[in-house]
């Protein structure tokens, strides 16, 4: 049961009256903060007394079950108290924080690898622990203050991921191009210390971090198991865009196979001491090898998927359960498009659907596009421009009245912007096409198709 109380005030003390606040981007309906009256544009200025720094602050303290909020409309300032279920949001909905930038200088580092006219967030260094808590970001820990330690564990920002790259320190720094870089191993043996689960990771590049450095890596975080809960081992990734940046070797068909000879050894000695694999080779050693995918058990329970760890044998799984469930020629053929890394595999996957139900002969189409704005080394979809889409479909041999389907991984969130700034509606403008974007999950794709695809033809067909 919910109630809210307001309380008359005058202008609050300097104390309030300048504090910028957490400006209110929108008020959930129908929620606690609703019924109390915050609207957005609305500024928080503190919850029981405690100042917001940011929406973690605000998720953090708004756990009780009387909530005295402080809040500032235009120059007002006004209280309200709030009773609910502890467990319960407020439904006040902040913009997130502004991003730390990162310190170190990796030779690989993406940013300085994007072409120009990518979108402007793809130039930003990240590195922000509050990122990786709230999204899953990988951080190398070498910006955090004493405060930032006692903050993550005083209110317990867990699990947290972390690039490890080397647990050697001298190799470490090397690679972050960052002698000021700590030591590693205490920094994560004392959040371990304190409660907090880490998922670690390693990108990999031959000749620097592989072999015995590697070794030495899984074996100093494998010791702090199982609150290091997972290690990804992850191909390094090049564009064509390195002008001006150190040489670093790219990864073929042979580096491949011995680094899943490698990491699967790792994974045996895992599973005999605590019956976890612990590390993982990131599905594009499997791509680039062309070797099969193991079974999707042998991904435990799929800790970094959103890694790149395991996404291709659970889309599998998810595909062949969906397509028997689906039945009828479809009404308009399909365009699925996709990156390189994934063409094979998809197109795999649509041949099973053809012989599984009655789709209709030619009726769907897998288009591999090349990300010439990267280089054909990117192959993934996510990184596919609005530019290479629009070739792609266009030197492509599509029925008139083919959909094309988008992915929606290859979108900013919350948008239908591309890395390049392109548009779902730029492509349908450049081809002359109908355009759409679906998601990029089996399970939600074939939801997608039993439920959206056929309201959004008929919307289509009324002209909406």
């Amino acid at each position: 049961m919910e109630s809210a109380e307001s309380i008359d005030e005058t202008r609050e003390g300097l104390e309030y009256s300048e504090a910028r606040g957490l400006r209110v981007r929108e008020v959930l309906d129908g929620s606690p903060a609703w019924e109390a009256g915050i609207k957005a544009d609305d500024s928080i200025l503190n919850i029981n007394g405690n100042l917001l720094r940011d929406l973690i602050d605000l998720e953090f303290y708004q756990a009780e079950s009387l909530v005295r909020l402080r809040y500032r409309r235009g120059t007002e300032s006004r209280s309200v108290r709030i009773r609910k279920d502890p467990d319960l949001s407020l439904g006040i909905v902040v913009d997130p924080p502004p991003i730390r930038r990162c310190p170190n200088d990796c030779s690989f580092c993406f940013v300085d690898q994007m072409p120009a006219g990518a979108r402007k967030t793809l130039y930003i260094r990240d590195e922000d622990y509050r990122y990786s808590f709230l999204y899953g970001n990988f951080i190398t820990l070498t910006n955090l203050t004493e405060k930032d330690y006692l903050r993550i564990l005083e209110q317990r920002l867990s699990p947290l991921y972390i690039s490890v790259h080397a647990t050697d320190p001298v190799l470490r720094r090397k690679i972050l191009k960052n002698e000021r870089a700590p030591d590693v191993i205490p920094l994560l043996e004392r959040l371990c210390k304190g409660g907090i689960t880490l998922h670690t990771q390693v990108v990999l590049m031959p000749g620097v971090n592989d072999g015995e450095a590697l070794r030495k890596t899984w074996e100093d975080l494998s010791a702090l198991y199982p609150r290091v809960a997972s290690l990804a081992v992850v191909p390094v990734g090049l564009t064509s865009h390195r002008e001006g940046l150190p040489p670093v070797a790219s990864i073929d068909s042979a580096i491949a196979k011995r680094m899943i000879r490698d990491v699967v050894a790792l994974q045996k000695m895992g599973m005999k001491k605590w019956g976890d694999p612990f590390v993982y080779p990131s599905d594009e050693w499997y791509i680039i090898a062309q070797e099969p995918f193991p079974a999707l058990s042998r991904y435990g329970d799929l800790p970094q998927l959103g890694n790149g760890v395991g996404l291709v044998p659970l889309f599998r799984k998810e595909w062949k359960g969906g397509i028997r469930r689906l039945t009828g020629t479809l009404p308009r053929p399909l365009a699925l498009v996709t990156g390189m890394g994934f063409f094979a595999t998809l197109s795999e996957l649509v041949t099973l659907w053809e012989k599984g139900a009655e789709v209709g002969e030619g009726r769907i189409r897998v288009l591999g596009v090349d990300n010439v704005a990267m280089g054909e080394s990117v192959t993934v979809a996510g990184l596919l421009g609005a530019g290479d889409i629009s070739r792609a479909v266009k030197k492509a041999d599509l029925p008139s009245d083919a959909l094309v389907l988008v992915p929606d991984v290859a979108l900013r969130d919350g948008t239908e912007i591309l890395v390049d700034d392109g548009s779902i509606g730029d492509i349908a403008s450049m081809t002359d096409r109908d355009v759409c974007a679906v998601p990029s999950t089996a399970r939600a794709f074939f939801q997608w198709l039993g439920e959206t695809f056929p309201s959004l033809l008929a919307k289509r067909e009324k002209g909406g």
